[in-house]
């Protein structure tokens, strides 16, 4: 768990001390110029693709009551999602920003004035694929899945209005990104995933896993979605052989959830039109020589998706 964490501010006045950080209000406005929105948003040096954000909120009396953790933020496109206590008249929501489209509501639930100015709130967000987790005061308030997914790896804090917002004791815990494979259960198709994916994914960072794998109760496609969605990355064989239909179900559940999505396919077989002009990593057999061009191939993918 990660406490000492530096901060970048971009928006509004931030005085940003060692022991806590307070968002003052936005900067006084030009009557000639443009006034823009009142907002505060600072970026933190620490990276977080799967993980939990944590910090205690305190609103001080004449001040605002807004206080969001910013979870997937884009430095190019400029995108986020936001986490946390006040907005839209509301207690407790998630919202995302994107350039030239400004702030919506995801969820929202609450009357804002159910929030208190000298009470200290803990909020929590915690990011696992696509699924965004809100806890205040360890109560969860939220648990979706966000689509369209985070692109960002930068976390960070927001706040809104007129300042007296004070953050401290933040936390960070950054876990493992995980792989979802979608692969035959069977032995013809084992070594492929135990000697090829698994240990690349494994030096790359990456925590593999697949649905048989899950051992707990319940229905094994509710598995396959629920790791489709909570992965940063899915890795699909699609070879067209018997009994493998359901490949192509989950393959395009991974693409509406716009997920990255690796295509694995042994070689002789005709793919399906429908998926057949997608780039895909051909393999004759896990012999020494195809283990290594596969081996190479798959690599070479990880390490474009996680540059």
């Amino acid at each position: 768990m990660e406490k000492n964490v530096r901060a970048l501010p971009l928006e509004g006045r931030w005085d940003i001390r060692k022991s806590r950080i307070k968002y003052l209000g936005p900067y006084e406005q030009r009557s000639d110029k443009i006034i823009p929105p009142p907002v505060g948003t600072l970026l933190f040096d620490k990276k977080l693709k799967r993980g939990t954000i944590r910090t205690k909120v305190r609103f001080e009396e004449n001040g605002s009551t807004i206080a969001r953790i910013i979870v997937g933020y884009d430095s190019e496109s400029k995108s986020y999602y936001s986490v946390g206590i006040g907005g839209y008249n509301l207690a407790y929501l998630i919202d995302r920003f994107d350039r030239g489209v400004g702030w919506h509501a995801i969820v929202a639930e609450g009357d804002q004035r159910l929030i208190k100015t000298k009470k200290t709130y803990i909020i929590e967000a915690r990011l696992e694929g696509q699924r965004l987790i809100l806890k205040i005061d360890n109560n969860e308030i939220f648990n979706i899945i966000v689509n369209p997914r985070t692109i960002g790896n930068q976390i960070g804090l927001f706040s809104w209005g007129s300042g007296n917002v004070v953050f401290r004791d933040i936390e960070i815990e950054v876990t493992k990104p995980r792989a979802f494979v979608i692969i035959k259960f069977d032995d013809v198709f084992a070594g492929i995933y135990e000697e090829i994916i698994v240990p690349i994914c494994s030096d790359m960072g990456l925590e593999p896993y697949k649905a048989d794998e899950v051992y707990k109760p319940g229905i094994i496609m509710e598995d396959v979605t629920r790791g489709i969605a909570e992965s940063e990355i899915v890795i699909a064989d699609i070879t067209p052989v018997k009994n493998n239909e359901n490949v192509y179900y989950e393959v395009g559940y991974a693409h509406a959830l716009d997920k990255e999505v690796i295509l694995l396919a042994r070689r002789g077989f005709q793919l399906p039109f429908d998926i057949a002009g997608y780039r895909v990593i051909f393999y004759d057999d896990i012999s020494e020589k195809g283990k290594k061009q596969v081996e190479n191939n798959l690599k070479k993918h990880l390490k474009s998706i996680l540059k």
